[in-house]
Protein backbone atom coordinates (compact mmCIF):
# COMPACT_ATOMS: atom_id res chain seq x y z
CA UNK A 1 0.00 0.00 0.00
CA UNK A 2 2.90 1.99 0.78
CA UNK A 3 3.89 1.44 -2.45
CA UNK A 4 1.22 2.53 -4.05
CA UNK A 5 1.10 5.93 -2.36
CA UNK A 6 4.37 6.79 -3.14
CA UNK A 7 3.69 6.28 -6.50
CA UNK A 8 0.75 7.93 -6.95
CA UNK A 9 2.18 11.04 -5.17
CA UNK A 10 5.07 10.43 -8.28
CA UNK A 11 2.86 10.68 -10.98
CA UNK A 12 0.87 13.45 -9.20
CA UNK A 13 3.44 15.97 -8.93
CA UNK A 14 5.29 14.62 -12.15
CA UNK A 15 1.54 16.11 -13.93
CA UNK A 16 1.76 19.50 -12.06
CA UNK A 17 5.33 19.93 -13.10
CA UNK A 18 4.90 19.48 -16.41
CA UNK A 19 1.79 21.63 -16.92
CA UNK A 20 3.62 24.75 -14.87
CA UNK A 21 5.66 27.09 -17.51
CA UNK A 22 6.99 29.50 -15.64
CA UNK A 23 7.61 31.67 -18.81
CA UNK A 24 4.02 31.41 -20.01
CA UNK A 25 2.29 34.50 -19.87
CA UNK A 26 -0.14 34.14 -22.34
CA UNK A 27 1.49 36.51 -25.05
CA UNK A 28 1.96 34.35 -28.02
CA UNK A 29 1.68 36.21 -31.09
CA UNK A 30 5.48 37.31 -32.75
CA UNK A 31 6.26 40.59 -33.38
CA UNK A 32 6.24 41.80 -37.30
CA UNK A 33 8.50 44.23 -39.18
CA UNK A 34 7.63 46.40 -42.02
CA UNK A 35 10.08 47.26 -44.32
CA UNK A 36 10.46 51.21 -45.36
CA UNK A 37 11.78 52.41 -48.71
CA UNK A 38 12.63 49.44 -51.62
CA UNK A 39 13.27 46.08 -51.57
CA UNK A 40 16.09 45.63 -53.21
CA UNK A 41 17.43 48.75 -53.21
CA UNK A 42 20.37 50.49 -55.63
CA UNK A 43 23.15 52.44 -53.87
CA UNK A 44 26.07 54.49 -55.81
CA UNK A 45 29.46 53.25 -55.33
CA UNK A 46 31.75 55.23 -53.52
CA UNK A 47 29.01 57.06 -51.96
CA UNK A 48 29.71 56.41 -48.59
CA UNK A 49 28.03 55.88 -45.74
CA UNK A 50 25.34 53.34 -46.76
CA UNK A 51 22.72 54.53 -45.20
CA UNK A 52 18.86 52.06 -44.95
CA UNK A 53 15.63 53.26 -45.17
CA UNK A 54 14.80 51.79 -42.32
CA UNK A 55 11.87 49.74 -40.44
CA UNK A 56 9.09 49.90 -38.06
CA UNK A 57 8.24 46.92 -35.93
CA UNK A 58 5.01 45.92 -34.25
CA UNK A 59 3.37 43.92 -31.78
CA UNK A 60 0.42 42.51 -30.62
CA UNK A 61 -0.29 42.13 -27.12
CA UNK A 62 -2.24 39.14 -25.51
CA UNK A 63 -4.81 41.40 -24.73
CA UNK A 64 -5.06 42.05 -28.98
CA UNK A 65 -3.26 45.98 -28.67
CA UNK A 66 -1.35 46.38 -31.58
CA UNK A 67 2.11 48.55 -30.04
CA UNK A 68 4.99 50.24 -31.68
CA UNK A 69 8.25 48.48 -31.02
CA UNK A 70 10.54 50.07 -33.53
CA UNK A 71 12.97 51.20 -30.76
CA UNK A 72 13.23 47.47 -29.90
CA UNK A 73 14.94 47.02 -33.83
CA UNK A 74 18.16 45.27 -34.08
CA UNK A 75 20.00 46.78 -37.34
CA UNK A 76 22.90 44.64 -39.05
CA UNK A 77 24.32 45.44 -42.46
CA UNK A 78 28.10 44.76 -44.05
CA UNK A 79 27.36 47.07 -47.33
CA UNK A 80 30.32 47.89 -48.52
CA UNK A 81 30.09 50.81 -50.77
CA UNK A 82 33.45 51.00 -52.58
CA UNK A 83 33.16 47.45 -53.85
CA UNK A 84 30.51 46.29 -56.34
CA UNK A 85 28.39 43.85 -55.20
CA UNK A 86 24.97 42.78 -53.30
CA UNK A 87 24.86 42.89 -49.24
CA UNK A 88 22.25 42.14 -47.23
CA UNK A 89 20.23 44.70 -44.35
CA UNK A 90 18.59 42.65 -41.95
CA UNK A 91 16.39 44.09 -39.37
CA UNK A 92 15.02 41.93 -36.29
CA UNK A 93 12.93 42.26 -32.99
CA UNK A 94 12.08 40.48 -29.73
CA UNK A 95 9.19 41.60 -27.70
CA UNK A 96 9.05 42.04 -24.48
CA UNK A 97 7.31 38.57 -23.48
CA UNK A 98 10.62 37.01 -25.79
CA UNK A 99 8.62 36.61 -28.81
CA UNK A 100 10.49 36.54 -31.79
CA UNK A 101 9.91 37.89 -35.42
CA UNK A 102 10.67 37.05 -38.40
CA UNK A 103 13.63 38.56 -39.41
CA UNK A 104 13.44 40.83 -42.54
CA UNK A 105 16.23 41.40 -45.15
CA UNK A 106 16.84 43.83 -47.68
CA UNK A 107 19.22 43.83 -50.76
CA UNK A 108 21.35 46.20 -51.44
CA UNK A 109 22.28 46.03 -54.74
CA UNK A 110 26.24 48.43 -55.10
CA UNK A 111 26.40 49.45 -58.40
CA UNK A 112 28.54 52.04 -60.82
CA UNK A 113 26.58 55.33 -61.43
CA UNK A 114 27.14 58.03 -64.00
Amino acid sequence: MRKQAILLITVIMFFLASSCNKDDNGDKNKPFIVLLGANPTTWSAGLSPYVDAGAMAWDITENNDTIDITDRLQFNENVNVDVVGEYEATYNVTDEAGNHANEETRLVKVRLTK
